[in-house]
Protein backbone atom coordinates (compact mmCIF):
# COMPACT_ATOMS: atom_id res chain seq x y z
CA UNK A 1 0.00 0.00 0.00
CA UNK A 2 1.34 3.69 -0.71
CA UNK A 3 2.71 5.40 2.22
CA UNK A 4 0.77 7.04 3.88
CA UNK A 5 -2.10 6.07 2.89
CA UNK A 6 -5.09 5.25 5.26
CA UNK A 7 -7.85 2.76 4.46
CA UNK A 8 -11.47 1.74 5.43
CA UNK A 9 -14.06 0.04 4.07
CA UNK A 10 -17.82 1.69 4.66
CA UNK A 11 -20.78 -0.26 5.13
CA UNK A 12 -22.13 1.08 1.97
CA UNK A 13 -22.90 -0.82 -0.68
CA UNK A 14 -22.91 0.46 -4.39
CA UNK A 15 -25.58 -0.51 -6.93
CA UNK A 16 -23.88 -1.52 -9.92
CA UNK A 17 -25.51 1.25 -12.35
CA UNK A 18 -24.34 3.37 -10.17
CA UNK A 19 -20.72 2.13 -10.96
CA UNK A 20 -21.28 2.30 -14.32
CA UNK A 21 -22.35 5.75 -14.65
CA UNK A 22 -19.35 6.67 -12.71
CA UNK A 23 -18.63 7.59 -8.73
CA UNK A 24 -19.68 11.56 -8.75
CA UNK A 25 -22.99 10.88 -6.00
CA UNK A 26 -20.55 9.09 -3.90
CA UNK A 27 -17.91 11.61 -4.47
CA UNK A 28 -20.96 14.53 -3.70
CA UNK A 29 -21.77 12.82 -0.30
CA UNK A 30 -17.93 11.85 0.69
CA UNK A 31 -16.99 16.12 0.05
CA UNK A 32 -18.94 17.55 2.21
CA UNK A 33 -17.79 15.30 5.26
CA UNK A 34 -14.18 16.25 3.85
CA UNK A 35 -14.66 20.07 3.95
CA UNK A 36 -12.61 22.09 6.31
CA UNK A 37 -9.97 19.17 6.89
CA UNK A 38 -6.51 18.57 5.38
CA UNK A 39 -7.17 15.75 3.98
CA UNK A 40 -6.85 13.72 0.20
CA UNK A 41 -8.72 10.85 -0.44
CA UNK A 42 -9.96 8.45 -3.50
CA UNK A 43 -12.67 6.19 -3.68
CA UNK A 44 -12.96 2.28 -5.04
CA UNK A 45 -15.22 -0.14 -4.93
CA UNK A 46 -14.28 -3.96 -3.92
CA UNK A 47 -17.02 -5.84 -5.07
CA UNK A 48 -19.27 -2.97 -4.74
CA UNK A 49 -18.54 -1.99 -0.98
CA UNK A 50 -17.05 1.37 -0.65
CA UNK A 51 -13.71 1.69 0.37
CA UNK A 52 -11.95 5.26 0.72
CA UNK A 53 -8.10 5.66 0.93
CA UNK A 54 -7.16 8.95 2.50
CA UNK A 55 -4.14 10.45 3.62
CA UNK A 56 -2.84 13.74 5.09
CA UNK A 57 -3.01 15.76 8.49
CA UNK A 58 -6.66 14.61 9.06
CA UNK A 59 -6.67 11.53 6.71
CA UNK A 60 -7.51 9.65 10.19
CA UNK A 61 -10.44 12.05 11.57
CA UNK A 62 -11.69 11.83 8.23
CA UNK A 63 -12.33 8.17 8.23
CA UNK A 64 -13.28 8.29 11.79
CA UNK A 65 -15.99 10.67 10.75
CA UNK A 66 -17.05 8.12 7.71
CA UNK A 67 -17.69 5.17 10.16
CA UNK A 68 -19.32 6.87 12.51
CA UNK A 69 -22.16 8.08 9.99
CA UNK A 70 -21.84 5.02 7.73
CA UNK A 71 -20.23 1.68 9.69
CA UNK A 72 -17.73 -0.41 8.50
CA UNK A 73 -17.86 -3.43 7.13
CA UNK A 74 -15.85 -6.25 8.03
CA UNK A 75 -14.34 -7.58 5.11
CA UNK A 76 -12.74 -10.17 7.10
CA UNK A 77 -14.80 -13.52 7.51
CA UNK A 78 -12.89 -14.17 10.56
CA UNK A 79 -13.85 -10.89 12.10
CA UNK A 80 -17.43 -11.93 12.12
CA UNK A 81 -18.63 -13.36 14.78
CA UNK A 82 -22.25 -14.88 16.60
CA UNK A 83 -24.36 -12.48 17.99
CA UNK A 84 -22.67 -9.71 15.92
CA UNK A 85 -25.72 -6.56 14.75
CA UNK A 86 -24.23 -6.27 11.09
CA UNK A 87 -25.50 -3.64 8.28
CA UNK A 88 -25.91 -5.78 5.44
CA UNK A 89 -27.90 -5.33 1.80
CA UNK A 90 -30.22 -7.50 0.33
CA UNK A 91 -29.09 -9.63 -2.30
CA UNK A 92 -30.17 -12.26 -5.27
CA UNK A 93 -34.01 -11.24 -4.27
CA UNK A 94 -35.45 -13.09 -6.64
CA UNK A 95 -33.08 -15.79 -5.99
CA UNK A 96 -33.74 -18.57 -4.00
CA UNK A 97 -37.07 -19.80 -2.06
CA UNK A 98 -35.84 -21.13 1.12
CA UNK A 99 -34.95 -17.08 2.30
CA UNK A 100 -33.07 -13.79 0.65
CA UNK A 101 -29.11 -13.33 0.83
CA UNK A 102 -27.81 -10.48 2.99
CA UNK A 103 -24.34 -8.93 1.63
CA UNK A 104 -22.88 -7.81 4.80
CA UNK A 105 -19.78 -7.52 3.59
CA UNK A 106 -17.50 -10.76 3.55
CA UNK A 107 -15.18 -10.13 1.32
CA UNK A 108 -12.13 -12.25 2.32
CA UNK A 109 -10.67 -14.81 2.08
CA UNK A 110 -13.77 -15.00 -0.27
CA UNK A 111 -16.81 -13.16 -0.70
CA UNK A 112 -19.80 -14.94 1.21
CA UNK A 113 -23.38 -13.89 1.41
CA UNK A 114 -25.67 -14.40 4.52
CA UNK A 115 -28.64 -16.64 4.46
CA UNK A 116 -31.96 -14.90 5.90
CA UNK A 117 -33.51 -18.34 6.39
CA UNK A 118 -37.40 -18.37 5.30
CA UNK A 119 -38.57 -19.31 8.63
CA UNK A 120 -37.19 -16.48 10.36
CA UNK A 121 -38.89 -13.51 7.86
CA UNK A 122 -41.74 -15.93 7.91
CA UNK A 123 -41.62 -15.17 11.76
CA UNK A 124 -40.36 -11.72 11.60
CA UNK A 125 -42.51 -10.20 8.45
CA UNK A 126 -45.58 -11.85 7.75
CA UNK A 127 -47.06 -13.02 11.75
CA UNK A 128 -46.03 -16.29 10.76
CA UNK A 129 -47.96 -16.62 7.73
CA UNK A 130 -46.89 -19.59 4.94
CA UNK A 131 -45.61 -17.00 2.18
CA UNK A 132 -42.86 -17.63 -0.16
CA UNK A 133 -40.26 -15.37 0.49
CA UNK A 134 -41.02 -13.41 -2.85
CA UNK A 135 -43.89 -12.49 -1.79
CA UNK A 136 -42.84 -11.48 1.88
CA UNK A 137 -40.24 -9.15 -0.35
CA UNK A 138 -43.11 -7.89 -2.33
CA UNK A 139 -45.07 -7.19 0.57
CA UNK A 140 -42.47 -5.03 2.64
CA UNK A 141 -40.77 -3.43 -0.91
CA UNK A 142 -37.40 -4.83 -0.27
CA UNK A 143 -35.54 -5.39 -3.14
CA UNK A 144 -31.93 -5.83 -4.15
CA UNK A 145 -29.31 -3.44 -2.53
CA UNK A 146 -31.92 -2.46 0.39
CA UNK A 147 -29.76 -1.83 3.80
CA UNK A 148 -30.67 -3.75 6.65
CA UNK A 149 -29.25 -4.54 10.32
CA UNK A 150 -29.00 -7.99 11.16
CA UNK A 151 -28.19 -10.06 13.61
CA UNK A 152 -25.54 -12.81 12.88
CA UNK A 153 -27.41 -16.22 14.67
CA UNK A 154 -25.07 -18.80 13.31
CA UNK A 155 -21.78 -19.52 11.66
CA UNK A 156 -21.62 -22.72 10.38
CA UNK A 157 -18.00 -23.22 8.62
CA UNK A 158 -18.13 -20.81 5.71
CA UNK A 159 -22.52 -20.12 5.90
CA UNK A 160 -23.25 -17.56 7.72
CA UNK A 161 -26.99 -17.09 8.84
CA UNK A 162 -29.01 -13.85 9.78
CA UNK A 163 -31.82 -12.37 11.23
CA UNK A 164 -33.62 -8.63 10.95
CA UNK A 165 -31.86 -6.50 13.85
CA UNK A 166 -34.72 -4.40 15.90
CA UNK A 167 -34.06 -1.36 14.44
CA UNK A 168 -34.73 -3.60 10.80
CA UNK A 169 -38.08 -5.14 11.95
CA UNK A 170 -38.91 -2.14 13.96
CA UNK A 171 -38.64 0.02 10.81
CA UNK A 172 -41.31 -2.80 8.73
CA UNK A 173 -43.68 -2.55 11.59
CA UNK A 174 -43.95 1.33 12.08
CA UNK A 175 -44.29 1.46 7.76
CA UNK A 176 -47.28 -0.69 8.08
CA UNK A 177 -48.66 1.34 11.10
CA UNK A 178 -49.03 4.46 9.17
CA UNK A 179 -51.51 4.85 6.24
CA UNK A 180 -48.62 5.81 3.78
CA UNK A 181 -47.42 4.20 0.32
CA UNK A 182 -43.66 3.96 -0.20
CA UNK A 183 -41.54 3.86 -3.10
CA UNK A 184 -38.42 2.20 -2.97
CA UNK A 185 -35.78 3.88 -5.13
CA UNK A 186 -32.17 1.98 -5.62
CA UNK A 187 -29.33 3.44 -7.25
CA UNK A 188 -29.90 7.08 -6.85
CA UNK A 189 -28.18 9.37 -3.79
CA UNK A 190 -31.06 11.96 -1.99
CA UNK A 191 -29.94 15.16 -3.88
CA UNK A 192 -31.09 13.49 -7.49
CA UNK A 193 -34.26 11.74 -5.56
CA UNK A 194 -35.30 15.29 -4.37
CA UNK A 195 -34.59 16.79 -8.21
CA UNK A 196 -36.78 14.18 -9.98
CA UNK A 197 -39.32 14.36 -7.99
CA UNK A 198 -39.58 18.28 -8.78
CA UNK A 199 -39.19 17.88 -12.38
CA UNK A 200 -42.14 15.50 -12.10
CA UNK A 201 -43.88 17.62 -10.67
CA UNK A 202 -44.70 15.40 -7.85
CA UNK A 203 -44.18 18.07 -4.68
CA UNK A 204 -47.58 17.94 -3.50
CA UNK A 205 -47.36 13.52 -3.89
CA UNK A 206 -44.11 12.94 -2.11
CA UNK A 207 -44.34 14.43 1.09
CA UNK A 208 -40.64 13.88 2.11
CA UNK A 209 -38.23 11.96 1.06
CA UNK A 210 -36.14 9.08 3.48
CA UNK A 211 -32.10 8.14 3.06
CA UNK A 212 -32.06 4.39 3.66
CA UNK A 213 -28.47 4.66 2.60
CA UNK A 214 -26.34 6.79 0.77
CA UNK A 215 -27.65 5.55 -2.64
CA UNK A 216 -31.11 4.31 -1.83
CA UNK A 217 -34.03 6.38 -1.02
CA UNK A 218 -37.52 5.90 0.04
CA UNK A 219 -40.37 8.35 -1.19
CA UNK A 220 -43.09 8.65 1.26
CA UNK A 221 -46.56 9.38 -0.66
CA UNK A 222 -49.12 11.24 0.47
CA UNK A 223 -52.19 9.68 2.27
CA UNK A 224 -54.09 9.48 -1.06
CA UNK A 225 -51.32 8.82 -3.53
CA UNK A 226 -50.61 5.63 -4.52
CA UNK A 227 -46.69 4.39 -5.21
CA UNK A 228 -47.60 2.47 -8.29
CA UNK A 229 -48.75 5.67 -9.48
CA UNK A 230 -45.80 7.66 -8.64
CA UNK A 231 -43.09 4.75 -10.16
CA UNK A 232 -45.60 5.53 -13.49
CA UNK A 233 -44.56 9.00 -13.46
CA UNK A 234 -40.91 8.93 -12.66
CA UNK A 235 -39.61 5.40 -13.87
CA UNK A 236 -38.80 7.07 -17.48
CA UNK A 237 -36.94 9.87 -15.39
CA UNK A 238 -34.48 7.17 -13.94
CA UNK A 239 -33.03 4.67 -15.93
CA UNK A 240 -31.27 2.15 -14.30
CA UNK A 241 -33.05 2.94 -10.76
CA UNK A 242 -34.56 -0.21 -9.38
CA UNK A 243 -38.42 1.44 -8.19
CA UNK A 244 -40.84 -0.69 -5.93
CA UNK A 245 -43.79 0.34 -3.76
CA UNK A 246 -44.83 -0.49 -0.58
CA UNK A 247 -48.42 -0.62 -0.45
CA UNK A 248 -50.30 0.13 3.33
CA UNK A 249 -51.52 -3.17 4.36
CA UNK A 250 -54.97 -1.97 3.50
CA UNK A 251 -54.58 -0.50 -0.03
CA UNK A 252 -52.79 -3.41 -0.46
CA UNK A 253 -56.07 -5.95 -0.21
CA UNK A 254 -57.89 -3.52 -1.70
CA UNK A 255 -56.07 -3.51 -4.98
CA UNK A 256 -56.21 -7.17 -5.21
Amino acid sequence: MAEGWLTATLAEKIPEPVLNRGPKPVWNVLSREAQGLRVDWEIAAPQQWLQVRARGDDAETFLNLLKEKFGEAPVLRSKVERWDVRRGFITGSGRVGFGVYVDIGILQPTRKDALYPLHRMRAQLSDGALKSSREILQENGLLDYFPVDVIVTQLQGENVTVELADKSRDLFIWWRKLLFDRVIAAGIDRDYAEKTVKSANLGLDVIKIETLSLLVQCLVCKFDTDAPGVIAKIGSRLRGVELTSFRTPAKAAFAH
